[in-house]
């Protein structure tokens, strides 16, 4: 991503978008299975949506398909709701 990247408005609420490093929840099939720290996004500075460039993500499942640029594994507790 380029310095300083200007965004169009939110499609989502129509707030201002600007240039932050996020952490990305990367799911498959409704299962998360990766966090990545430090992407590259634009963020609405109203309602948090959130807008990725192509090459950021086809980067990410680069990454995630090698297994080879993971930092460290870490153990997340799952439970399930029961009303």
């Amino acid at each position: 991503m380029k310095k300083g990247r200007i965004y169009g408005d939110c499609t989502v609420c129509g707030g201002q978008v600007s240039e932050q490093r996020v952490q990305k929840l990367c799911t498959w099939g409704g299962r998360l299975i990766a966090i990545v720290d430090d992407v590259p996004a634009g963020v609405c500075r109203q309602c948090g949506e959130r807008y990725y460039q192509g090459y950021v993500l086809k980067a990410i499942e680069s990454m995630l398909a090698s297994g080879k640029k993971i930092a460290k594994h870490i153990r997340v507790p799952s439970v399930r709701y029961a009303a």
